[in-house]
């Protein structure tokens, strides 16, 4: 009897102080009611018991796993407490043991609650072997992403466009490529283009590939054993979510790449939960090589994506790879001959390198305009490059694009024209100035990283008609009000009801959480599942010019199979199958 007294007053302990300490890390305690403070308390001492029982599952655990617990439970809630931290004056003017212990508070707290749902989901344990489902299903569970879709499009006909989208709608009827945008993509546009002149059949398309997707997820789920109710209610939930509803119908290219980035995910659940075997398959190939071909030249970073993913699979599951090498090989043998003489003989002109270079541009302007430590040369260097005043005018922490499209003063030919000497004044300016650099850094990738909005940032969410007065004459047509203002309420009321709705970060948070806990049911090799979008989500880290939520769409797109996949118990090898 004691010891439990004890150990629920542990329990209740720890849940009031995580209470507190959440609390006032988003606002002035003395704000905070104490029936808010004690219903928080509770709710997470609820977390911290099921955290507990979570202690007799962690023994079993081979060593490798135990260890990376450890490793995940002290990086993971460290992430997700910064990840989400907003403006703290309240809390900064505070003594450092008060700052420190709420920091603390607070990382239990997201212990606790990450701790109690890997208790939950490990729990529950799913018969492994293979359900035979008829390939009808996809197109049944394909339907309400396509419904919802379609009411968006109606709603917004005949779709929605930025000054992007029109560029690349007027490459798509003129020929006249850059590569700019991923030139191939340009080129299906132009084809669809051909069969229906209107901005509606390239929205049509994207549904069709979302829905497409969505349902071989709900297919492939319902084979791996998941209950069709829990099947249907995330198929919903995706199809409802504003991010996915809006962006369907929004022509960038960023959307038919994310479909294609989701379904090559699935593609990996396949290979993994067989253990490779479903590679032995022809029409498994042929949907590898088009989902493949589709992240291969739908936007430029798809390519390393595809080649990396694919590498990984053939030494993971090299007693298959006699089929999928030469796949492969034929696929990566069409690229390169795709963008050398075929882009040569369509004249088709090379993209900005300026493109690559947004965070040391980024890094360069806070130097100048936090009026870092430079030396004379490299103050006339930067000030040939774009004169000091306009870094001062142009700089925005969050986006390039200001400095980027100044044409008449932004002289990019410096750079070209000799990038060994850019090369050393960028280096020797970082390390003048690495306190500058690293937060410029960190505020140009806020989208990747950062869940809570910076109170001085953006997020580029969405639009729901085509840009006003384009030179192409397109326009939106209303084909029925009451809808169209429906939809409209809905996609304002969500964005301001559904904290952290437009933030990929959240998104990629859950999913390594629910890859994580495979990886606890299954072994290492559950890490393929994310790696395809974790290869995307560096490649825009690395290069991201501005924070546009449709970069990282495929983040959200992944959340909710993953969250189902996390019940799945993969087949071992030796093991055949059905697949």
């Amino acid at each position: 009897m004691p010891s439990s007294i004890l150990r629920w007053a542990v329990i209740a302990g720890l849940g009031l102080y995580s209470s507190a300490s959440l609390l006032f890390f988003f606002m002035p305690i003395r704000n905070a009611a104490i029936w808010i403070i004690l219903l928080v308390a509770i709710l997470l001492s609820g977390f911290f018991y099921f955290a507990f029982k979570f202690w007799p599952m962690f023994q079993q655990l081979m060593r490798a796993k135990k260890i990376s617990y450890g490793i995940f439970g002290t990086l993971f809630p460290l992430f997700v407490t910064v990840s989400i931290r907003g403006e703290q004056p309240y809390l900064d003017d505070n003594h450092w043991i008060v700052i420190l212990a709420i920091w603390l508070g607070v990382i239990l707290a997201v212990l606790a609650i990450v701790t109690a749902v890997i208790s939950w989901c490990l729990s529950i344990t799913l018969v492994k072997e293979d359900k035979p489902v008829s390939l009808w299903k996809i197109l049944l569970y394909a339907l309400p992403s396509l419904i919802v879709s379609f009411m968006f499009l109606i709603a917004f006909y005949p779709g929605a466009m930025t000054p992007d989208s029109l560029a690349q709608y007027d490459q798509a009827l003129s020929h006249q490529y850059t590569d700019w945008h991923p030139v191939v993509h340009t080129m299906l546009i132009g084809v669809l283009l051909k069969i229906w002149e209107s901005p509606a059949i390239i929205a049509l398309f994207q549904i069709v590939l979302i829905s497409a997707a969505t349902g071989f997820a709900g297919w492939s789920l319902e084979k791996a054993r998941i209950p069709q109710p829990f099947i249907w209610i995330a198929l919903v939930l995706f199809a409802i979510s504003p991010v996915h509803a809006i962006s369907s119908i929004t022509l960038w290219k960023d959307v038919a790449y994310s479909a294609a980035l989701f379904l090559f995910t699935l593609l990996m659940f396949r290979i993994v939960r067989t253990s490779g075997r479903v590679l032995d398959k022809w029409p498994f190939l042929a949907l590898y090589a088009l989902t493949g071909f589709m992240v291969m030249f739908f936007r430029h970073n798809g390519f390393p994506v595809f080649l990396i993913v694919t590498l990984f699979i053939l030494v993971m599951y090299r007693a298959h790879w006699m089929r999928l090498l030469p796949v492969a090989a034929a696929m990566i043998l069409a690229y390169q001959v795709v963008i050398h003489p075929v882009y040569t003989k369509l004249e088709v002109h090379p993209s900005d390198p300026q493109e690559m270079l947004s965070l040391p541009t980024q890094q360069l302007a806070a130097i100048v305009t936090e009026d870092g430590d430079m030396t004379k040369e490299q103050y006339e260097y930067v000030n040939r490059l774009f004169p000091i005043e306009k870094w001062h005018e142009k700089y925005n922490p969050y986006s390039v694009d200001s400095i980027k499209f100044s044409w008449g003063d932004y002289d990019r030919f410096v750079i070209y024209d000799d990038w060994g000497q850019y090369g050393k004044m960028y280096l020797k300016l970082v390390k003048q100035n690495p306190g500058i650099a690293t937060s410029a850094l960190f505020k140009q990738t806020s989208l990747v990283w950062q869940m809570n909005q910076p109170n001085d940032g953006y997020t580029s969410k969405y639009t729901t008609n085509i840009y006003l007065n384009n030179e192409l004459g397109l326009v939106n047509k209303t084909l029925n009000q009451s809808l169209k203002m429906r939809t409209y309420e809905y996609l304002k009321g969500s964005d301001e009801a559904i904290l952290f709705l437009w933030r990929p970060a959240f998104y990629t948070a859950l999913a390594l959480l629910f890859t994580y806990i495979a990886y606890l049911r299954n072994g290492w090799r559950a890490w393929l599942l994310l790696l395809p979008v974790a290869l995307n989500t560096g490649a825009v880290f690395v290069g991201i010019p501005a924070q546009d939520f449709r970069y990282l769409l495929a983040n959200s797109m992944i959340l909710l199979p993953f969250i189902l996949i996390s019940f799945v118990k993969f087949e071992p090898m030796g093991v055949e199958t059905d697949d």
